[in-house]
């Protein structure tokens, strides 16, 4: 039996993660505010919940007002320290700078200590794992936009998604071998893009797992192609081959994978080909038991009327905990059980 329930709503929501903290607690962290997606209202709460997702606290800014934007990629939990990964902006992702806040007691107090040394703008943090050996490894969606360009936006009032002179995005991993205090960047997969204004911009977020032989696998979305894109590295994550098209249907939506501590891999996502907010449904968990090779469970776990965007969460046992933005207004809680030879009513 899975269990949704509504965490918020407001006038935008987006991005929402969730993470269970050291006390137990459950913490949902989401971008919201203003009406659309980027814009200069936008900014970033915590919500916390104590009683595994019924009922969830108000929103608490995690980041001191300052009339910027924010935004934000991925939240890890190491030991007892919690890390957001920002991103502040104009409200149309120019004068694009990272941060990452902290905190040790379960996300109730926040200390800002500065961006990964190396990606101190136009990098987007995603989905930190815990390699077999030990090691933190994240992936780095990474845009070359130098200092001339961001002027030439800045002071053009153009935006970065529609204006810029990006000709591609790198998708790279980096790794840790002090829980995060410091990291080193090894290779990544890149995805072309046309340079030049009207353009699709692609927003890859990429999601990395590593499979049962040490290699590093990689699920990017590529808008207007119809289908998620995947990318291999058999070294580690020093290099990966170039992203090549899965039979995965996605309407350009970011995916989620998840290893479950029965060995089955997990795929949060929306199957459908049809681009746009109108593909992104159903929701639905694929299961794989042979380290992605396929898919053959796949389970709906809602097709209600509407769009589903952006699932982040985490595993325990046969469940699936994970938050999700409905409609760019409602941010829902969902119990996903994915209990073998069981499906989603």
């Amino acid at each position: 039996m899975n269990r949704i329930r509504l965490a918020h709503m407001d006038t935008l929501s987006c991005e929402p993660i969730l993470r269970r903290m050291p006390n137990g607690e459950m913490l949902l962290v989401a971008q919201c505010g203003d009406v659309t997606e980027p814009a200069p209202d936008n900014r970033v709460y915590v919500f916390h919940s104590g009683d595994e997702g019924e009922n969830w606290s108000r929103p608490a800014l995690i980041r001191p007002e300052d009339g910027k934007a924010v935004y934000l990629t991925e939240v890890s939990v190491v030991g007892e320290r919690i890390t957001v990964y920002l991103t502040i902006h104009t409200g149309y992702f120019v004068d694009w700078v990272c941060d990452r806040v902290v905190s040790e007691d379960n996300g109730y107090t926040w200390t800002s200590i500065g961006p990964i040394p190396g990606y101190e703008t136009y990098a987007f943090p995603r989905g930190m794992i815990r390699l077999r050996d030990g090691r933190l490894m994240m992936a780095m969606q990474r845009y070359p936009i130098d200092e001339r360009e961001n002027a030439r936006l800045r002071e053009g009032n153009l935006r970065l998604y529609t204006d810029a002179m990006a000709p591609y995005v790198d998708n790279e991993v980096i790794v840790s071998s002090d829980e995060g205090e410091t990291w080193t960047t090894l290779g990544g997969a890149r995805i072309p893009m046309a340079c030049e204004p009207g353009r699709l911009w692609i927003w890859s977020e990429p999601t990395i797992l590593e499979l049962r032989d040490g290699r590093i696998a990689m699920l990017l979305r590529w808008g207007g192609t119809g289908r998620l894109y995947y990318a291999e590295s058999s070294d580690g994550g020093k290099t990966f081959c170039p992203p090549r098209p899965t039979d995965i249907p996605n309407p350009s939506n970011k995916p989620k994978l998840l290893r479950l501590e029965d060995g089955r891999i997990a795929l949060i996502h929306t199957p459908n080909a049809r681009q746009g907010f109108k593909g992104r449904n159903p929701l639905a968990v694929w299961l794989s038991e042979d380290e992605m090779v396929s898919f053959p469970d796949r389970r709906i776990i809602t097709d209600f009327p509407g769009a589903f965007c952006y699932p982040d969460g985490f595993s325990e046992g046969d469940h699936i905990h994970f938050a999700i933005e409905y409609n760019r207004h409602d941010i829902l809680y969902i119990d996903a059980d994915v209990a073998k030879g069981g499906r989603a009513p």
